[in-house]
């Protein structure tokens, strides 16, 4: 069976406009000449793809003088996700376009209790913050929720949730309070999605969070590596000291105890700010408490190394305070406990910082949205 005339109308445009979604900025005869189409062709799909929004258009002159030409690009806030970070006493929101660039963020200090209460104040304040962006309706792709968390496999259920002291709670909890499709996601595998985004397909790396609490997320050939229980990236809980400090998990000496960013306020008694600004100062009474803990973390780091291999990216809330000395310290640490001495790999800052979890949990609904449209493979 042949295809239909329809189906040739709708192709024609689907290749006009990934077109236009490859060569952002691109007049009309460079997509003729490329599709070889006639410029009537060309300009009825443009036509309607600009009626749909998903396109732009502006002039640009020439440097050789002239009449202006017409680029057409593609227009990044035509649909927008709704990400938002659940932790146990603050809300994180962001809107976040196809891009997967933040135009709008907000935050709520909210403690998280499992009850009606909750989740009508967290749905309330979600919706006022959609309002505020003055978008249509058809331009939010969905909401997705990044859980402190270990998701079952049908974004359905929380089956491990401690930090919020409740497992019990699921998605539709939330979603009942929106007329938008909402969806649930590890937190630490939100952030290791945004870093491993353009990234090349055979990247290997460990991803580390580093916030007040420990999350990790494994990359293998570019993707967020899942076992059938979902449990594969939590490196957190790997036991660096046996019968060591008592982790929330209710084991003891899991690494979560010794590099998380709570770590260090424990062990020191000061907020992160301060605590950073007496390790630069160098105090003497700080000062160890730091070089202990880079110790740890690449303890950490060289164990799950000898596992996936690859090299390792830091992100989450200490990575403003990480200098490139931190960053050699680590990896000379590394070398000095691994077997294989010539594994040669890399440790570095995550491009996205603190925001990689509001930006990698948007990307998923991004990624099916540009697949939908024919506009990636």
């Amino acid at each position: 069976m042949g295809i239909t005339t329809s189906e040739l109308k709708q192709l024609n445009c689907d290749m006009v406009y990934r077109m236009i979604y490859e060569n952002n900025g691109i007049t009309k005869q460079m997509i003729a000449k490329e599709l070889r189409f006639s410029l009537p062709t060309i300009s009825q799909n443009l036509g309607y793809l600009l009626e749909q929004d998903k396109i732009h258009c502006s002039s640009h002159r020439a440097a050789t003088g002239g009449r202006p030409a017409q680029l057409y690009k593609f227009n990044y806030n035509s649909r927008i996700t709704i990400s938002v970070e659940l932790l146990a006493n603050m809300l994180n929101v962001a809107a976040v376009n196809l891009a997967g660039e933040i135009i709008a963020e907000s935050s709520l200090d909210l403690v998280f209790t499992n009850d009606p209460l909750y989740f009508e104040t967290f749905s309330s304040w979600v919706n006022h913050f959609i309002d505020s962006l003055s978008c249509r309706p058809e331009q939010i792709l969905g909401i997705t929720i990044a859980i402190q968390g270990v998701v079952d496999a049908d974004q359905e259920h929380i089956s491990f949730g401690t930090l919020l002291s409740s497992s019990t709670f699921v998605r539709t909890d939330f979603a009942q309070h929106f007329q938008y499709p909402v969806s649930l996601i590890h937190d630490a595998e939100a952030a290791g999605i945004a870093e491993s985004w353009h990234s090349a397909p055979d990247m290997n790396a460990i991803y580390l969070s580093l916030n007040a609490n420990l999350g990790c997320a494994v990359i293998v050939n570019g993707q967020i590596m899942r076992s059938r229980h979902l449990s594969s990236g939590v490196m957190e809980h790997l036991t660096l000291y046996p019968n060591g400090i008592p982790c929330y998990c209710g084991k003891c000496g899991c690494a979560e105890s010794y590099c998380s960013a709570n770590t260090l306020i424990r062990k020191s008694g000061l907020s992160l700010p301060l605590f950073f600004q007496k390790v630069r100062d160098k105090n003497i009474k700080y000062l160890p408490i730091w070089q202990r803990y880079l110790q740890d973390l690449a303890l950490m780091i060289d164990d799950v190394r000898m596992v996936i291999g690859g090299d390792v990216i830091i992100g989450g809330l200490l990575t403003p305070y990480l200098t490139d000395e931190d960053l050699d310290s680590i990896k000379d640490s590394v070398y000095s406990l691994t077997t294989f001495k010539n594994a040669d790999f890399t440790i570095s800052k995550g491009k996205y910082g603190k925001k990689a979890t509001l930006i990698g949990t948007a990307l998923t609904r991004i990624t099916d949205y540009l697949k939908e449209e024919r506009l990636v493979d």
